[in-house]
Order: C-alpha cells, then sequence, then structure tokens
C-alpha cells in the first residue's frame, strides 16, 4: 500500500492513526514547498535559499538587495498568506457545508454567500462613477466592503425564509440559497448588459478571481473569520460527526441541531463573504478539498476538517504559482487554475473510488 492509496482498505486502531499523520505531514510539506516556490516565483525571480534565508533571520545583506526585501515583505509575503487564509477559509467552509447538507457536491455558495456577494460588488462596479465624491474615491475599499455586505444581507435573507417556514432544516436553508442565487446571477445579468466596456471586464475578472493587490491589512481582515471558523469547526467536529448520521441521532445525542445548523451558515457566510471580498470568486475549492480530504482520510471530523484545509491550501498556493508564470508578465485569474487543477484530480480519484468500490 502506497501512503496515499485509497484503493487499500483503511488500517485500523493505531494504523490508522499513523497513517492518518502521515498524510497530514505529506500534505503539510506540500503546502510549504508550494508556498515557498510561489514566494520565490514571478516577473523578479528570487532563488528559494534566498527567501528562506531572509524568512529566518539569517540573511546578511549580501544575497538580497533593498528592492528584493521590500518585494517580498510588502507583496509577496502577505498574498501568499491571504492564499493560505482562503485556502483555509473555503476548504473548511466546504466541509462544514458538506457536513450540514450530508451532501459531497455541496459547496459554500449553495447558501447563496457568494452569489449576494458577487451581486453587491457588481453594482459597486457599475455604480461607482455615481457615488459621492468622498466614497467614489477610494474605490479599493468600496468593492471588498461591498461584496462583504452584499453576502451577509443573502445570509440573512436566507435564514430568514428559513424562519418563515417554521424552522432551519436544511432543505429550507438549501432551496432559499439557491433561490437568492438564481435571483443574484438574473441581476448580476443585467448589470452586465447595461455596463459599459470597462465595467463589463471589471465585472468578469472580479468573478474569475484574483490575489493580486492584496497587503497586510488585507491579510489582517481575513485571517479574523479564517480564525474563527477554525476553532468553531475543530469544536463542533464531534457534533458533526454525530450529525453525519442524521438529525433525530443527533437530537437524541443531545446536540441542539437547529442551533448548530444556524451557526454553521453564519460562520461560513461570515467567512466566504470576507474571502470573495478581497479575493473575488475562487470556485471549485471549497467543494474539491473536503471531497478529497474525505478520500483520503475518512469521515471523521477530527480528521477531515485539517486535512481539507491542507489541501486547500496546497490547490490555491500552487495555483498561485501557476498564475503567475502561465502567461507571464500576466497573470491567470486564481478561479481558473484552482479549478483546472482540482478537477482532473477530483475525477481521478473519483473514479479509482468507484472502481474500487465496485470490485
Amino acid at each position: 500500500m502506497t501512503l496515499l492509496d485509497i484503493d487499500a482498505p483503511a488500517p485500523a486502531g493505531m494504523g490508522r492513526d499513523r497513517y492518518r499523520r502521515r498524510v497530514v505531514l505529506v500534505l503539510g510539506a506540500l503546502a510549504v514547498i508550494a508556498s515557498l516556490a510561489a514566494i520565490a516565483t514571478g516577473p523578479l525571480a528570487i532563488p528559494v535559499l534566498d527567501v528562506l534565508a531572509w524568512m529566518t533571520g539569517f540573511d546578511d545583506g549580501s544575497a538580497l538587495g533593498d528592492v528584493e526585501r521590500h518585494l517580498l515583505a510588502q507583496i509577496r509575503l502577505p498574498r501568499i498568506v491571504i492564499a493560505i487564509l482562503a485556502g483555509i477559509g473555503l476548504a473548511i467552509g466546504g466541509c462544514l457545508m458538506q457536513s450540514l447538507f450530508r451532501n459531497p457536491l455541496a459547496d459554500p455558495g449553495l447558501i447563496g454567500v457568494s452569489s449576494g456577494s458577487a451581486l453587491a460588488a457588481a453594482l459597486a462596479i457599475v455604480m461607482l462613477p455615481s457615488l459621492p465624491l468622498w466614497l467614489g474615491a477610494h474605490p479599493a475599499f468600496v468593492l471588498p466592503i461591498a461584496a462583504f455586505c452584499g453576502g451577509l444581507i443573502a445570509t440573512f435573507l436566507i435564514l430568514r425564509i428559513a424562519d418563515l417556514s417554521g424552522g432551519t432544516a436544511t432543505v429550507v436553508l438549501l432551496l432559499a440559497g439557491i433561490g437568492i442565487g438564481v435571483i443574484a446571477e438574473v441581476a448580476i445579468g443585467f448589470l452586465i448588459f447595461v455596463s459599459n466596456e470597462q465595467q463589463l471586464r471589471d465585472i468578469t475578472f472580479w468573478r474569475m478571481g484574483s490575489l493580486a493587490g492584496n497587503g497586510w491589512l488585507q491579510a489582517g481582515i481575513v485571517a479574523v473569520p479564517v480564525t474563527i471558523i477554525a476553532a468553531f469547526a475543530w469544536s463542533v467536529a464531534p457534533a458533526l460527526n454525530a450529525l453525519s448520521l442524521g438529525d433525530d441521532v443527533a437530537r437524541h445525542l443531545g446536540i441542539p441541531v437547529a442551533r448548530l445548523q444556524r451557526l454553521i451558515v453564519v460562520t461560513v457566510a461570515a467567512t466566504i463573504g470576507a474571502i470573495v471580498a478581497f479575493c473575488g470568486l475562487i470556485g471549485f475549492l471549497g467543494l474539491v478539498a473536503p471531497h478529497l480530504a474525505r478520500l483520503v482520510i475518512g469521515h471523521d471530523h477530527r480528521w477531515l476538517l485539517p486535512v481539507s484545509a491542507l489541501i486547500g491550501i496546497v490547490i490555491i498556493t500552487f495555483g498561485d504559482l501557476v498564475t503567475r508564470i502561465a502567461v507571464a508578465p500576466a497573470e491567470l485569474p486564481i478561479g481558473l487554475v484552482t479549478g483546472a487543477l482540482g478537477g482532473p484530480i477530483f475525477l481521478y480519484l473519483l473514479v479509482r473510488q468507484m472502481r474500487s468500490g465496485s470490485q
């Protein structure tokens, strides 16, 4: 059996734990390698060893000049930090959504937060020339604030619809999220229709995602909800294991199902809203990362959550590397790259699992 061979039966007892720890170590090493490669790569290439020396404080000033140090400290390092945070937030958010709906095809977009953010961002782009001078003079802040508020408004509407329907059953949350998403897409289509050429270009590229232009301030803002969702997800991991057996079983075990469902939706919405606000729409990662983790590590959320986060980091950091070298000196949208990287891997592992199960 190879290190990550999902076709072999899962080892039991201590053997299973050793296997899972090895998976975590391998994914952690891949995340570090991809992050270092992304930091070192760009129009101005910097040797990885020099980057390591600078990050560990062993740079004596001879290897890197002032330009390289400024580039690393103010552009590339905050960019890779926000990439790591986005990978963690999207992966954990997707894992929570799949656990909530007990559906491996669920992702954060199902609750409408991504569509709400996209609608608010598109509205801000089209309406920017009409905004008051004091507000329109700061477009770098208008777009993230609008996207974040749009995501929260969409979440509020979904929860309100669920309340009016008599509860927060998963089917109500799912249908409400789909409905909000459809309405938002129709509104975005209208805004695209009335936008000029530059606005159309801005909307299109924002919806494909980008990590460019983010600094330490943006990374610090995104770090808050990502830290909260990671801590929340870890604290409710045993409850998620029970929830996967069904709502009635979870209630019998003393878990407040309705409250847990609401907390999951609100936490995921706040996190995805913050990520979308500064990075645009990064599709597919929230779907593929937890599903890949489940194929490799199993269904125990105590392991599934951290492995999902590590896979999210690997995909998005390696994707960020590809965005800067594929069509250099231009950059590909990160959403296109993560989909292109994650899709084939996801299909390959899925086919292997289906073949293994049919034998």
